[in-house]
């Protein structure tokens, strides 16, 4: 080849390369949200959803499935949903209560809490305004109440996006795990009362709840449950239901770990459902039979992305 030609063809390849390197939108930049309750997720970037049921930019990704399904010894199919959720930093899951006031016993619209948020996906959380005589309740990093009863699961969620539990939870067990986490450089930044632990391990547990809720678990009801499936990547299992309809507790976690659902799943941990059962994308909710009751509190997950 002619060498002036040789040059000639090498310098339009460069040209062209760094015409398309100038060209070419900045690439999003992942930072972490600030911990405060009162902040929220950023504004998500127009392209992000793919479908109505994903979404993906540089700092998270989710996908919602869903399928009907006929629990034995039930006349009715049930939709089941389960949404799977990889982020980039641990300050992505998140929660919000209503009115951002611990104080104020009112419950709120979750459609209203979510619509604020800049949220990705949002779910109901636990019951944590019904009652303030027991539970433990730590929301962003701040400890709102210790008073564990003996009865009720705590799930903690620390500040590197790790689930872990307390099993009828008492003080002197709740202690325990708090001075291990902190033995271990971790902090408290949520903390739920309810359960029961659905799943450890991939493996579903014995459901067993405080005496005068034996009746609840094996009622067939709308459910709700969050899960860790790995390093910052998590699922929320919801059943829609609803007069008499829905699934029992024990169907849940044998649903969870099923091979097209979360068979990873390290912890599963049950939610207030019912009437408080909510399944948000996008701010809007996807469950479809029950209209729903006001509600305290959200998790959810948002975007860290700031774009240039």
């Amino acid at each position: 080849m002619n060498t002036n030609l040789l040059r000639w063809c090498i310098a339009a390849v460069m040209l062209i390369l760094l015409a398309v390197f100038f060209s070419s939108p900045a690439l999003a930049e992942v930072k972490p949200l600030p911990l405060d309750l009162t902040e929220t997720g950023r504004v998500l970037p127009k392209d992000g959803w793919i479908s109505e049921y994903e979404y993906e930019d540089e700092s998270i990704h989710i996908i919602m499935q869903e399928k009907n399904w006929k629990p034995k010894y039930s006349n009715d199919w049930v939709m089941c949903r389960w949404v799977r959720i990889k982020i980039a930093d641990p300050t992505q899951l998140r929660t919000t209560m209503s009115y951002e006031d611990y104080d104020n016993p009112a419950d709120a619209r979750p459609k209203d809490m979510a619509a604020k948020l800049n949220s990705v996906v949002a779910c109901n959380d636990d019951f944590m305004k019904y009652t303030y005589d027991s539970g433990y309740v730590v929301r962003q990093g701040v400890e709102y109440r210790r008073k564990p009863d003996g009865k009720r699961d705590v799930l903690i969620i620390d500040d590197k996006g790790d689930f872990s539990y307390v099993l009828k939870a008492t003080d002197a067990t709740l202690q325990d795990k708090l001075n291990e986490l902190e033995a271990a450089g971790r902090t408290v930044i949520n903390a739920f009362t309810f359960g029961p632990v659905l799943v450890i391990d991939g493996q579903p547990q014995e459901i067993d709840v405080p005496n005068n809720d034996k009746r609840e678990p094996n009622l067939c009801a709308q459910r709700i449950a969050i899960c860790q499936l790995g390093e910052l990547e998590y699922g929320i299992f919801e059943v829609d239901g609803g007069n008499g309809s829905g699934m029992k507790l024990f169907q849940v976690a044998d649903f969870i770990v099923r091979e097209d659902v979360f068979p990873e799943c390290k912890v599963a941990f049950n939610l207030d459902g019912g009437g408080s059962t909510n399944l948000m994308l996008n701010g809007k909710r996807v469950h479809k039979t029950l209209n729903s009751r006001g509600i305290s509190g959200l998790i959810y997950f948002a975007s860290a992305v700031v774009e240039e």
